[in-house]
């Protein structure tokens, strides 16, 4: 028997009118082999958008699917859209079953291929370009990624990412990254044009030959001299993106800290991270007390509490619902503010599952937050001066922009220094003052023997 056909199960179209993309098979646009700038972006407000275009989603039927009605398994299996639109979306033919129409009662078997055409509204990002640093004979590309975009396609953000504006924008094609910054860590990152680069590269990031230097923008006036943390780290919660510092289950972590001045409540401070953990830099200074201070996760009130994780300190409310804690020394109010808990011990796995009964509250309180933001973010959009704000083809509110200080987080990449090479940038307008300061804490190789 021969082998079954095979399907692209993602794709977008880009540059097309795709009002019905069902049709017939030619009326489904085809995306060009090499898309223009124009084709995709545009600038507007202040920040740089993508046009609004249809993106397919494709998979093969799981197996709890089949048996019931095509409107049932997206009603019950993706409800981040109301029933209304997966009803409309039936009707127009962007819900599809084999490359076929269907009704709302079609029966999914086994095997089928099931498509959504998505009309996708990326979020805007800055305008500001991705500054070339330099690229090698040998293939190494080095730029400086502005705040607030993505290094890979990832949630809602698809062509407003690194890779895909290096692409279009500057006509790379094959793109390896090595280092990856957060969306909204702006600064030096470093991409492989061939798979050997980057291999190389890997490997003496994996090997600890790779000094990476960062500055950042705290709250409070930092200590003066060399500060080292050396907490360690452990993610809490994959799904939020949250880390923290755990004392018995984190991965060793080593950061090196020097404030370079003070100024009106503010710190600008030189890292030094020795280790790669996620959030390395962030929640290490939050453990400080010196959390970055435009940081919307680890100087967040709502979710930490007054003491904002300073020193491991958890609200009190979390260990009201833990297990009985082994408390490390009494508590003590942080400024003032709610009473502290440290856990002496966390225990099990603490992602998904909810094993781990000493972070519960703190989940539920960032889970929470999430959903309060998510909320602001759609009334805020659906009601207005003008009435609801819905995008024509697809019935979906049209979120409001970001506001400037929403764009990024005061945290650059400054300087990446391997065995034989150096790269570096200019510093952030945040950090413009620490350039005739930066230098004398900046990291020397020692002369080889």
């Amino acid at each position: 028997m021969g082998r079954g056909k095979k399907h692209k199960l993602s794709e977008s179209f880009v540059g097309g009118n795709v009002v019905n993309p069902r049709g017939s098979k030619n009326a489904k646009t085809q995306e060009p082999a090499a898309l223009q700038a124009a084709d995709v972006y545009f600038e507007e407000g202040g920040l740089q958008r993508v046009h609004p275009y249809y993106h397919r989603f494709a998979t093969h039927a799981k197996g709890r699917w089949v048996g019931r009605t095509i409107f049932d398994v997206f009603t019950q299996e993706f409800r981040d859209r109301p029933k209304e639109y997966y009803a409309k979306s039936i009707e127009k033919g962007v819900i599809e079953i084999n490359n076929q129409t269907v009704a709302k009662d079609t029966v999914v078997r086994n095997g089928d291929l099931v498509t959504h055409f998505i009309h996708r509204h990326e979020p805007p990002i800055t305008t500001e370009d991705i500054g070339i640093v330099r690229e090698t004979e040998d293939g190494l590309l080095a730029i400086n990624k502005p705040g607030s975009i993505p290094v890979h396609p990832t949630g809602r953000y698809n062509y407003n990412t690194v890779t895909k504006l290096l692409e279009v924008k500057h006509g790379y094609r094959a793109l390896f990254p090595i280092n990856r910054l957060d969306r909204l860590t702006s600064g030096l990152m470093l991409v492989g044009l061939n798979p050997t680069v980057a291999r190389r590269l890997e490997r003496e990031l994996i090997e600890h030959r790779i000094q990476k230097e960062y500055v950042c923008k705290v709250q409070g006036e930092f200590p003066a001299g060399k500060v080292v943390c050396n907490q360690p780290i452990r993610v809490v919660a994959h799904k939020l993106a949250l880390n923290c510092v755990d004392f018995s289950e984190g991965k060793p972590s080593l950061t090196e800290f020097e404030r370079l001045y003070s100024e009106d409540g503010f710190s600008i401070v030189y890292c030094r991270p020795k280790t790669g953990r996620t959030h390395q830099i962030r929640v290490h200074l939050q453990f400080l007390g010196f959390p970055i201070a435009n940081d919307p996760l680890y100087n967040n009130v709502e979710v930490w509490g007054d003491a904002k994780g300073k020193a491991g300190a958890l609200p009190q409310a979390l260990a009201e619902s833990a297990e009985p804690a082994e408390l490390v020394e009494p508590a003590e109010p942080a400024d003032g503010g709610e009473p502290i808990v440290r856990p002496a011990k966390m225990v099990g796995a603490c992602d998904g599952d909810r094993k781990n009964d000493s972070w519960k509250t703190l989940i539920r309180r960032m889970e929470d937050w999430k959903d309060r933001q998510d909320a602001i973010e759609h009334v805020n959009a659906c009601v207005g001066d003008s009435g609801p704000g819905v995008c024509e083809k697809c019935s979906n509110p049209v979120l409001l922009d970001p506001l400037p200080h929403e764009l990024c987080i005061w945290l650059h990449a400054w300087r990446y220094s391997g065995p034989d090479w150096s790269f570096e940038t200019e510093l952030p307008e945040w950090a413009r003052k620490a350039a005739g300061l930066i230098n004398r804490v900046k990291y020397n190789p020692e002369p080889a023997v």
